[in-house]
């Protein structure tokens, strides 16, 4: 088994297959045990496929880019597998909170602003591994929220807080300590302030590193040393394409608004583009499926790792660690591809950026598919995810 960790924004589910083939291909290792978690920082390369032309920069103008990642994510696994260590595991939790809910209902319905009452993740997951001389090899943490404190008051790349409490997690242990984060279930979270810049973003982040040590004091090695994986592919339908008048309606709109631009908006090319995309759709008029993964790997019966694809709402990490039979949890979300906003099924209901429908302005229509899933996938991946937990079970 193998988790990579990315500070890059996500991985489209192609590219996420194509490394796991090639670091299967290079390792032995089977794909079905390898967990490739994005960070999702917003001030990374494009490689989702979010929109048409920053997506179609990435697959044309970035080829050679986009081969130096697979190379050197594998590359990496390949090291990792030669300097394997005998090591006891050891796993802690601590509570912090550096982060809103980011969907506010109001009377024009749901806004993008911090919900004081909305649901979040509060606290941090920290797995790590000692030598047998007591040293820490490497530390892998978990937080749930969006790393967005930098993104828009800089241009420059940067793995935004994550990466400061990287830091802050290394300076105690020593350079030699491997400092892994993952991202949690944050869909719906953004971390705070939105678009604060560099000194807000290590200051949530020096936070964030100090809980992650607080975590790892006072703990015992985890039981057990039997390590088991699963995997559970599900498909999630989306809702019907609108009614091919209805695109080209909402099409006129927006071409009419490009074309009287004297300086033309890059968000009104793209939503152009996405809404000539949407009508051929509309006109085929064909059921389509949005590829859901969940790898879990088990540490005897104490640990369980939940990665699952896509933009996960914190809701889903909150449910898996109420009724996971394992002692311990962690889950990811943001791995092994990211190409929609998994939203549960109340915020359907409500709409808003992740979960509304067209024409509303939407996340949907920046996303490959430009169509919402449908209401009703919530009952869907949590009877996968039970399913998930039980074929751990009958192997116990």
């Amino acid at each position: 088994m193998i988790i990579v960790t990315l500070d890059l924004c996500g991985l489209d589910l192609r590219l996420a297959d194509e490394i796991a083939a090639e670091i299967e291909r290079h390792t032995g290792i089977s794909r079905e045990g390898i967990m490739l978690n994005c960070s999702h920082t917003h001030n990374a390369p494009f490689t989702i496929p979010w929109y048409i032309t920053g997506w179609r920069l990435f697959e044309k103008g970035m080829k050679p880019w986009r081969a130096e990642l697979v190379k050197k994510i594998v590359n990496t696994a390949l090291l990792a597998k030669l300097k394997l260590h005998e090591a006891k595991l050891f796993y802690g939790r601590a509570p912090v909170r550096i982060g809103f809910n980011r969907r506010l209902p109001t009377k024009d319905g749901v806004v993008m602003k911090p919900n004081l009452k909305g649901a979040i993740v509060p606290w941090v997951d920290v797995l790590w591994a000692d030598g047998l001389d007591g040293r820490s090899i490497v530390v892998l943490f978990s937080h749930a929220a969006h790393p967005v404190i930098v993104h828009g008051a800089s241009a420059m790349i940067s793995a935004d807080y994550p990466g400061f409490a990287v830091k802050t997690v290394r300076r105690k242990l020593g350079r030699k300590t491997i400092v892994m984060f993952a991202q949690g279930c944050g869909a719906n979270i953004n971390g705070e302030p939105l678009r604060g810049g560099f000194a807000a973003a290590e200051k949530a982040g020096k936070i964030l590193g100090a809980a992650v040590l607080k975590a790892m004091r006072k703990t015992r090695p985890l039981a057990g040393t039997d390590l088991r994986f699963c995997t559970f592919e599900l498909h999630l339908p989306f809702r019907k394409p609108p009614r091919p008048e209805v695109c080209a309606g909402e099409l006129k709109k927006w071409q009419e608004k490009y074309d009287a631009q004297k300086e033309k908006n890059w968000y009104t090319h793209n939503m152009v583009l996405v809404l000539k995309e949407l009508l051929k759709l509309s006109r085929k008029r064909e059921k389509r499926y949005l590829k859901f993964a969940i790898h879990a790997f088990a540490v005897g019966k104490e640990l369980c790792i939940t990665g699952l694809t896509h933009e996960m709402f914190a809701e889903y990490q909150l449910w898996i660690d109420k009724i996971s039979p394992f002692r311990h949890n962690m889950v990811f979300g943001y791995t092994n591809g990211c190409e929609s906003y998994i939203p549960c099924a109340g915020d359907f209901v409500l709409g808003g950026y992740e979960a509304a429908s067209f024409p509303t302005p939407c996340s949907a229509l920046a996303y490959r598919n430009r169509l919402t899933l449908a209401p009703g996938i919530e009952k869907q991946i949590n009877a996968g995810l039970k399913k998930t937990f039980q074929s751990f079970l009958s192997r116990c």
